[in-house]
């Protein structure tokens, strides 16, 4: 994206928003708790509407990270938009680290049948809620959850006031002072095993510093034929990266095709051997 600094619309919203604020924060503190309250909840049912090949798909535009995600929804990862699109008909699709969803929402436009995980409450409500703003309840489950090697709780570095923000798992609670969140974590082999999950047809894995973990956890349900594809986001020279590629391979997916999207990190589809 370009600088906007200049652009001259963009400085008149700012300029009506921060006149906006000004008058509010001279209210008496009730009359603007109850307008702050009203003016929030008016601006989250008030979605933004992007045309997709499938169709158009709502979304709450909650923080400039949301948005930004949800804008540029068929711009950012386009090869995760290609692999969508390439699903056989009534697919399974879990959808690991799902953030505010917008994958999700395409595959589910798309008819096809998804399971998303998200252990970051904020993001996880944003998620919930864009569902209900399509209507796609009856094709997705949303569950707050991590997924992981097996079940533990979780400690995250997110922040409740950063939605659709990127976080990491936190490895040492005592001594961190980053703002921090725990969830339930589940291994993907449990969901299939315990839970009666259905196994997917696709797995999107995009989960920073716990990919080796989560695949660990599904070594079970990764080597049964229903599992078609692994889509994973991952640096392939990081300590891990060829860890995880072996162990892909062991339960017979193979590299299928990489989309390289700057920073070191590539988008790789892996797909079932031929028998």
């Amino acid at each position: 994206m370009g600088d906007h600094r200049d652009n001259p619309e963009e400085q008149y919203s700012k300029k009506q928003f921060g006149l906006l604020l000004y008058r509010l924060r001279q209210l008496p503190a009730v009359s603007r708790a109850k307008v702050q309250g009203t003016l929030a909840e008016t601006l989250l049912n008030d979605t933004g509407t992007v045309e997709t090949p499938a169709g158009p798909l709502s979304f709450v535009l909650f923080g400039k990270v949301a948005t930004g995600r949800v804008l540029s929804l068929l711009t950012k990862q386009p090869a995760t938009i290609t692999w969508i699109d390439s699903f056989q008909a009534d697919s399974i699709m879990w959808d690991v680290g799902a953030n505010v969803g917008v994958f999700t929402m395409y595959a589910a436009l798309r008819g096809h049948r998804v399971v998303a995980f998200e252990p970051a409450a904020i993001n996880y409500f944003l998620l919930a809620a864009n569902c209900e703003a399509n209507k796609l309840n009856r094709r997705v489950d949303c569950l707050l959850a991590g997924i992981g090697g097996k079940r533990a709780i979780g400690r995250f570095e997110v922040s409740q006031f950063s939605p659709a923000a990127s976080f990491s798992i936190q490895r040492d609670s005592t001594e961190s002072t980053a703002p921090q969140q725990t969830a339930f974590v589940v291994s993907m082999d449990e969901l299939v095993d315990e839970y009666g999950l259905p196994c997917p047809n696709y797995i999107k894995i995009d989960a920073p510093g716990m990919s080796e973990s989560i695949i660990v956890g599904a070594s079970r349900m990764l080597q049964r034929p229903e599992v078609r594809q692994v889509h994973i986001e991952l640096r392939e020279d990081s300590r891990g990266g060829p860890r995880i590629i072996e162990l892909l391979e062991r339960c017979g997916l193979t590299i299928a095709s990489r989309h390289e999207h700057g920073g070191g990190t590539a988008d790789l589809t892996f797909a079932r051997k031929a028998p």
